[in-house]
């Protein structure tokens, strides 16, 4: 056998044997991994007390993401600027920097919903809440209750509860200018919620369904829901809030002659009957004829003979 011969069959069976060796450590595919992450440690540890510092990390024992983090957070009482998360790609540490100015003697609570979740199969790690407090002690009291729609039967959408200390500053246009003092929102389809870590008060306690995420009253866009009472805290009772669409005063916008025959009236608010009166003289044949447009706050006026109308600049 020659060298050149004695070479290529050392080579082939290096070859062989390495692709043997693969194939046996190769994974066989096995159960899936459907175990969430789990906190290895904190720092400063969760439920921290006489916090000074801007900035919390929290280390796990594999490799997370953040899914929907701006849908799934709550941090409450709500800050002014909101925090800086990260990872916003793969680590095992998750680093919360606070750009806020923090309350004396104030129990916050960060809850991350189900945004936390592992890198290659997505289990979440659901409902984790960082507590710490700026004071002596971890205000640990509680509130319950459930969100109903007052017209439809259907399950409500997510829901951010509100609870405003009533105090002497409280009036009743603080839902349209100030963040609430604390906040949560309903779970799932369940139509509950549970605001914690509170400390002992007097509150007024009120619903939006929001089309924003920023804990303000917009009439023209929101669902709003409350108890009428005043609720002291502590308390073991639960709450149900209707939410319902305010409706606003009735307005009716300028016209607008769109044709020869035809006029729209917008308007605002319940519309329950409407008189067009023309304030010119019209011809004996003048016929009209006007309807409400569905899913639309317009009222469409037609008429005849037409009326060609000139527009100029005044």
């Amino acid at each position: 056998m020659n060298t050149t011969f004695r070479n290529f069959l050392l080579v082939f069976s290096a070859v062989l044997l390495f692709s043997n060796c693969a194939k046996k450590g190769m994974p066989d595919g096995g159960p899936k991994d459907s175990i969430p992450p789990v906190i290895v440690k904190s720092n400063p540890e969760n439920f921290t007390t006489q916090f000074t510092g801007d900035e919390i990390r929290i280390y796990f024992d594999e490799y997370i993401k953040l899914k929907d983090l701006q849908q799934n957070l709550i941090i409450s009482p709500p800050l002014k600027y909101q925090p800086l998360i990260t990872p916003l790609s793969t680590s095992k540490v998750l680093k919360i920097k606070i750009l806020d100015t923090l309350k004396e003697n104030t129990t916050y609570s960060i809850n991350f919903g189900k945004s936390i979740v592992d890198n290659n199969e997505e289990n979440e790690f659901e409902y984790f809440k960082y507590i710490f407090s700026t004071g002596t002690y971890i205000d640990s009291l509680n509130l319950k209750g459930n969100i109903k729609h007052s017209l439809l039967r259907k399950p409500v959408e997510a829901t951010t509860i509100m609870l405003y200390e009533f105090d002497d500053t409280f009036n009743d246009s603080i839902v349209f200018t100030e963040k609430p003092t604390y906040i949560a929102t309903t779970r799932d389809s369940t139509n509950t919620f549970e605001l914690t870590n509170l400390k002992e008060g007097k509150y007024r306690l009120i619903a939006l369904n929001e089309s924003t995420n920023n804990y303000t009253f917009e009439p023209e866009k929101d669902e709003i829901g409350f108890v009428a009472e005043t609720i002291s805290i502590p308390t073991d009772s639960g709450y149900t809030m209707k939410i319902f669409k305010e409706i606003p005063d009735y307005k009716i916008t300028r016209p607008n002659h769109i044709s020869k025959h035809k006029i729209i009236f917008g308007y605002e608010g319940r519309i329950d009957s409407l008189e067009i009166d023309p304030i010119s003289n019209l011809p004996e044949d003048w016929e009209t004829w006007r309807f409400k447009e569905t899913g639309k706050d317009t009222i469409n006026y037609l008429f005849k003979p037409e009326i060609d109308i000139e527009v100029t600049d005044t």
